[in-house]
């Protein structure tokens, strides 16, 4: 198996669709349940999984994964529900169905010094795409209503949500693979 998965990283680096295609089967599913067990929600463990995924896909070509696929893809889904997490407290003041426990010190950390990346990220984002972003993903508007609601077309309402996405995909990818590297 180890030789089939670095086989379907190398195509991926490579820009096979194929080899993502199979990365993708391979762990969707075990994602979702990672990122719904954390959210409680499935249209934001959706959310999570689109999101890994198309980070995955847009760094490619410079992506190193140190700790095998599967641990990436694992620590991604993780950092990017905890970054829902952090929008969904910081935009709503609702009680999480499932409140986060932390099973080491490590974790808690981790989780802190991702809640300030978050903080920064949502600060350097533009107000107009951080508030189309926020309706999107957190208040799970579709792009026709969000268009209908901010007066703009949906075409507008794709471009926020997909300049909010690389910015945080960035972001969040290279904060991973920094820490990963250094773990």
């Amino acid at each position: 198996m180890n030789n089939n998965i670095s086989y379907m990283v190398d195509g991926l680096i490579k820009s096979d669709p194929l080899s993502f295609k199979m990365i993708y089967k391979l762990y969707w599913k075990k994602l979702y349940h990672i990122a719904y067990n954390l959210l409680q929600s499935e249209q934001e463990a959706e959310d999570v999984v689109q999101d890994v995924f198309s980070s995955l896909w847009y760094r490619r070509e410079h992506i190193h994964i140190k700790v095998g696929l599967e641990n990436y893809l694992v620590r991604a889904t993780k950092y990017t529900a905890f970054f829902y997490l952090k929008i969904r407290s910081k935009n709503q003041t609702i009680e999480l169905k499932a409140p986060i426990s932390y099973n080491d010190v490590q974790s808690k950390v981790e989780y802190e010094e991702l809640e300030t990346l978050i903080s920064n990220l949502l600060d350097s984002l533009p107000s107009k795409t951080s508030r189309i972003f926020s309706l999107s993903r957190f208040e799970g508007l579709t792009y026709p209503q969000i268009a209908e609601e901010t007066g703009l077309s949906v075409k507008s309402v794709e471009y926020h949500i997909s300049v909010a996405l690389k910015k945080f995909s960035k972001e969040l990818v290279y904060t991973i693979s920094v820490f990963l590297f250094i773990f």
